[in-house]
């Protein structure tokens, strides 16, 4: 699946468990909803991860294709 695809659906997913929630809140207690708060904190969670996923990968292939890494050899310092 693509991963603009999956963002996109996991901020629509935090966006209606939170007004779910919201709703939900209104009518009954904290204690009595508080799922729904935390499936809306696990997508956004989910979403962040993905995109800081997405901007390490495009970083390396960008990396790596303008800035070729030279290996150096290590050497032991005696005492």
């Amino acid at each position: 699946m693509n991963s603009r695809l999956t963002r996109t659906i996991l901020l629509a997913l935090a966006l209606g468990f939170f007004v779910v929630w919201v709703l939900e809140f209104r009518r009954t207690t904290l204690f009595e909803s508080y799922w729904l708060l935390l499936l809306s904190i696990v997508c956004l969670l989910f979403f962040q991860f993905s995109r800081l996923k997405a901007s390490l990968k495009a970083g390396k292939t960008e990396n790596s294709v303008s800035n070729p890494v030279k290996s150096k050899s290590a050497k032991t310092v005696k005492k």
